[in-house]
């Protein structure tokens, strides 16, 4: 089928000129990203304190979901906004907003004005304004709008925790299963923070959900992880030996204080992981990835390096792995190997490995003559 007018200015002109309306919304909103996390952590205080009284006094259930939804409707107004409702179990499929806040989004708006102006102009210029109308422009301005908040929605996770007052979250009743969420209004919804109730990762039905979980001083030895998801969960004070992970997704896991020790990891993604003060002994890591260099097309992530702070490796091999990006602060290296087909651009391993090396035959110290 020949393609038509709208088609090919679909095709062409639209991802060039959103491409630049992106940049600037995400420049816009990076620049402001402190100003905005102090402003959404007050809103969400207040709104927090509102909720907890109302279930002081009897008037709001438990707490499942609370989601933070953006409104289109607000691109029409001076200040774009996100909505907050809070529901109980079930969610808002199965009950009314327990108690509703708005917060605000001027970012949203930093390109999406020159897209309609840009979209406009070319249509002008290729001589396709017949066909490219007023109507046609605002659904690209809403594709785009969609598109920046799933941009949005992916990144909000690393810094969530930023913008809640713990401590006050802590005092709201919570249904077993308690969620944060980010994305449209009475649409689609990503999950950015969790709390739910602990499991035994091999004393579970296989069908139990073991992301967002929380695995407080547990003892594996001898244990076999494969093909589990526990993206997102956490492990502190934890002991790991003799066991294996194969092909398991642990993406955004927290490991503090937590010590490997002979441990087989193949083929684990382990992209947004932060490692705390961890020890990893005669431990071997096979084709695991600790930075997604290669997004998935169907399914678009967005994931952070891994991070090492304070960790040990004493006789630890990387075989074939991603390390790129991984900041690597404070750690020491008695006994580390990373092989040729280990990925290590910019990321902290390299000091690493040269701080564990020592000079070379012929090499001077630093300071020493």
């Amino acid at each position: 089928m020949e393609e038509t007018y709208i088609q090919r200015f679909e095709r062409e002109a639209y991802p060039e000129i959103f491409a630049k309306a992106a940049e600037e919304t995400a420049d816009a909103f990076w620049q402001e990203k402190d100003k905005i996390t102090k402003a959404w952590k007050g809103i969400l205080r207040r709104y927090m304190e509102q909720l907890a009284a109302l279930q002081e006094e009897g008037k709001a259930p438990p707490v499942a979901e609370i989601n933070l939804s953006f409104l289109y409707t607000s691109l029409e107004e001076d200040h774009p906004k996100y909505r907050i409702d809070s529901y109980g179990e079930g969610g808002r499929v199965f009950g009314n907003s327990i108690l509703t806040g708005y917060l605000p989004a001027d970012w949203m708006t930093a390109g999406l004005a020159g897209l309609t102006r840009q979209l406009s102009a070319r249509a002008a210029e290729e001589s396709l304004r017949r066909y490219i109308r007023p109507a046609m422009i605002e659904t690209l301005r809403l594709r785009a709008t969609r598109s920046l908040l799933y941009y949005f929605a992916l990144r909000f996770k690393y810094f969530i925790q930023d913008m809640l007052d713990l401590k006050l979250l802590a005092r709201i009743r919570k249904a077993p299963d308690f969620f944060i969420q980010i994305g449209e209004y009475m649409d689609w919804q990503k999950t950015i923070y969790a709390v739910r109730p602990a499991v035994d990762i091999f004393n579970c039905e296989r069908t139990v959900d073991l992301r967002f979980r929380s695995f407080p001083a547990v003892f594996y030895e001898d244990k076999v992880f494969r093909d589990l998801d526990l993206s997102c969960s956490s492990f502190k004070d934890s002991f790991f030996t003799d066991s294996s992970m194969e092909a398991c997704t642990m993406t955004d896991c927290m490991f503090e204080g937590c010590t490997f020790e002979n441990v087989k990891v193949d083929k684990v993604k382990m992209a947004g992981c932060i490692f705390a003060d961890c020890v990893f002994r005669q431990t071997v890591f096979t084709e695991t990835s600790f930075f997604e260099d290669k997004p998935d097309v169907d399914n678009p992530q967005y994931f952070e390096p891994a991070e090492f702070h304070g960790c040990s490796f004493d006789g630890v091999t990387f075989r074939g792995c991603i390390l790129t990006g991984c900041p690597v602060r404070n750690c020491d290296a008695p006994g580390l190997t990373v092989d040729a087909d280990t990925k290590t651009e910019y990321s902290g391993f390299v000091n690493l490995m040269q701080k564990a090396e020592g000079p070379g035959d012929g090499e001077v110290q630093d300071g020493v003559l």
